[in-house]
């Protein structure tokens, strides 16, 4: 196997993903009171709400390529801030970059970019990992992403226009520009939705104009998006958690439901229209209720929002998200695994989120290893018959021998538990043959610091004998 570095352990996990059958959108302003709807927002949707499992909630792993990074804050201002995960795109392997000039020149109809959907459908149908970026199979759909849903609704609908979007896959890319030699070069470009990438966005829409003729042309490379999490939404729901329970009439921490949550319990039993109507009624019961503790409470809430707003980025920039950005670079071969979530944040793409584990091969930058790369010689994404089976088979083989012994590896200790170990919801969901590793790890003859040698020592039974 090619030399490797350090593996990189994340240590932010702070969300969870729901099966597609339990989605649930943000409620709108007449099906539930403010206070419960933010609640919600920050402490159910955001942290895990918005992503469906594609395995089970089980990890994935991918290897490839780094072509685009994302920093924390990258884009976002005002609310938006609060999402402070930290980034990177993998072009799955064995493509390679400069696989991708097969796509220069555009052609018509496409002007100075070439349809990124087209590019995409290209690797899943040709690629061996390309089902990453794609739906597990699954007879039941995806729900609508939020760019399809517009949820919650007015006042703050976020419909946005469709395009060329392929709803509720759009899938995720970023442009390489298309240089004087016909290859392509990094015009560090952030990613986004594929049809983002193509599409000029209309009135009301957010999202960036995608370069013009004036500024060259551009192959978008399809990737799979991988998040490193930070904590600010963690730790701003812990803050706010308390003081969302008084607006709503509980007290903070009760376990029994809000009198606004036994209205419209109520209230969804009976018929339509009348349902919505009895939800509209105690949505604004709840408001008129949270309007009049508000403005008690207004000090005391914005002072702890902004000390965890602020705690959180300074505790992610030295321990969680900070230390993991200064190593991933563009052009660094990776294996990545974490678990394998649809996002119905914007347009809707698959992504590794959490990201739990990043091992860097030793690789020169932009270049693929043999043992998954077998062939010098271009692998043309547009052709079917570009990779040869043989290549196929081979490929696969190793992603299965790489990615079975990344899951072997324990979870990175968590920084919240005393003394950096593992907590015990770590150590109950781990397998046994990650438990078997992380009890060697933690034998006395391998806690050496310096070398075996100098500080280790010698165990008095000698190991047992592995039948």
């Amino acid at each position: 196997m090619v030399d490797v570095g350090a593996v990189i352990t994340p240590p932010g996990q702070y969300t969870h993903c729901v099966d597609r059958k339990d989605y649930r959108d943000v409620p709108g302003i007449l099906q539930s009171g403010v206070a419960a709807t933010l609640k919600f927002l920050l402490c159910e949707y955001l942290l895990g709400g918005k992503l469906v499992c594609l395995a089970g909630g089980r990890d994935k792993c991918a290897i490839g390529t780094v072509v685009g990074l994302e920093a924390v804050g990258a884009g976002k201002s005002g609310v938006e801030a609060l999402d402070n995960d930290f980034s990177f795109n993998v072009l799955l392997a064995p493509f390679q970059i400069q696989d991708f000039a097969h796509y220069n020149p555009p052609v018509s109809p496409d002007a100075n970019i070439v349809e990124p959907h087209r590019v995409r459908d290209d690797v899943v149908a040709h690629g061996p990992l390309g089902w990453l970026m794609v739906d597990s199979p699954n007879p039941q759909p995806l729900p609508q992403p939020v760019d399809q849903s517009g949820a919650p609704g007015w006042p703050m609908d976020k419909h946005q226009s469709k395009g060329k979007a392929t709803w509720p896959v759009d899938g995720y890319g970023v442009l390489w520009k298309i240089g004087a030699d016909g290859g392509l070069e990094d015009a560090r470009q952030e990613g986004d939705n594929l049809h983002k990438l193509y599409d000029p966005p209309q009135p009301g829409d957010k999202w960036t104009a995608p370069p013009g003729p004036d500024k060259g042309q551009w192959v978008p490379l399809p990737v799979l998006h991988c998040e490193c999490e930070g904590s600010r939404i963690f730790f701003v729901c812990q803050a706010m958690d308390p003081f969302l329970d008084l607006l709503q009439g509980k007290a903070p921490g009760s376990s029994g439901p809000s009198p606004g949550e036994v209205c419209h319990t109520v209230a969804d039993k009976l018929p339509w229209p009348l349902d919505a109507v009895a939800n509209a009624v105690c949505s604004i019961a709840e408001d008129l209720i949270a309007l009049a503790i508000a403005p008690a409470l207004a000090p005391a809430m914005a002072a702890t929002v902004a000390a965890a707003w602020e705690a959180a980025q300074a505790f992610d920039d030295l321990f969680v998200t900070g230390p993991v950005a200064k190593q991933i670079h563009v052009g660094d071969v990776v294996i990545v695994q974490g678990r394998w979530d649809w996002d119905a944040g914007h347009s809707g793409h698959t992504e590794l989120h959490p990201v739990k584990s990043i091992l860097r091969l030793t690789t020169p930058l932009q270049t693929l290893p043999p043992e998954i790369r077998p062939l010098p010689a271009d692998y043309d994404p547009r052709n079917g018959q570009g990779i040869p089976d043989t290549d196929k088979a081979a490929i696969k083989a190793t992603h299965e021998r790489w990615c079975h012994l990344m899951a072997e590896a324990p979870p990175p200790p968590d920084p919240r538990q005393e003394g950096g170990g593992l907590s015990a919801p770590q150590l109950a969901s781990m397998t046994p043959e990650q438990l078997a590793v992380w009890a060697a790890q933690n034998r006395p003859e391998n806690s050496w610091t310096v070398h075996p040698l100098l500080d280790g020592c010698v165990p008095d039974q000698p190991p047992p004998v592995i039948h």
